[in-house]
């Protein structure tokens, strides 16, 4: 499986996959890691700790299905092999970007990269209107068979505002930017539809009443918090 993942940047970040590495002091690199994981604590293997580049140690209350759980004295050292790429480029003047990647170098240089991660950015958005237009954030069941519903719900309706969003006709006019439809306002339009709210005849109509300027290279600052669950009890709120 190849994979291509974004993470945190280690500069002014103490934890993520990127502590303890010793990584060049560049501000752009692309650097091979050839990772031994283990759950093993022998003398022998604390030596190879210290090699952080190399090997790590998972513990025991971590989740790794590919280390056995448990280890007798007796038993081998087992070791699961995790080679990858760490790699660091400029997307701004004053940014970077640091992405895990198992791709070849000989196929996929740091520019290419950086080709894939812009691309990214279609999905990336289709999660959040997803998640926070269309309210996949939470769900009001507690059973499985209930949840999925929901989640296939949400789905179809993502799926339907999209189709229609694609058909509206967005006039062109002297105006300083190009325009697109606003998918909140579009999937509210939507959502009003199959309420019986609103007629097949205007729902384009409506929706193109409420477009938003494409500006082009603008970008936001990523805002990394934790996310906590939330319990049942808002409903009653």
């Amino acid at each position: 499986m190849e994979i291509l993942i974004r993470i945190k940047d280690f500069h002014g970040h103490a934890s993520g996959i990127l502590h303890g590495f010793e990584l060049p002091s560049a501000d752009e690199f692309d650097v091979d890691i050839d990772l031994n994981l283990t759950r093993k604590q022998t003398n022998k293997v604390k030596e190879l700790l210290k090699d952080k580049n190399h090997y790590r140690l998972i513990g025991k209350n971590k989740t790794f299905d590919y280390l056995p759980e448990t280890n007798r004295k007796s038993d081998p050292t087992v070791m699961y092999k995790l080679p990858f790429r760490i790699v660091r480029f400029k997307i701004t003047d004053d940014t970077y970007e640091v992405v895990v990647t198992n791709l070849d170098r000989t196929k996929f240089s740091p520019q290419t990269l950086k080709e894939l991660y812009f691309k990214r950015w279609g999905i990336e958005t289709s999660f959040r209107d997803l998640k926070y237009t269309i309210g996949l954030l939470h769900f009001h069941s507690k059973k499985v068979e209930y949840i999925l519903q929901e989640i296939y719900a949400r789905l179809i309706m993502y799926n339907f505002s999209e189709i229609i969003t694609q058909h509206v006709i967005i006039k062109k006019r002297n105006r300083k930017y190009d325009y697109k439809v606003n998918f909140s306002v579009a999937a509210h339009i939507c959502r009003q539809f199959f309420l019986g709210k609103v007629t097949p005849p205007n729902i384009e109509a409506l929706i193109a009443r409420h477009i938003t300027p494409i500006r082009p290279g603008r970008s936001r600052p990523r805002n990394m918090s934790e996310k906590t669950s939330v319990s049942f009890m808002y409903r009653v709120a």
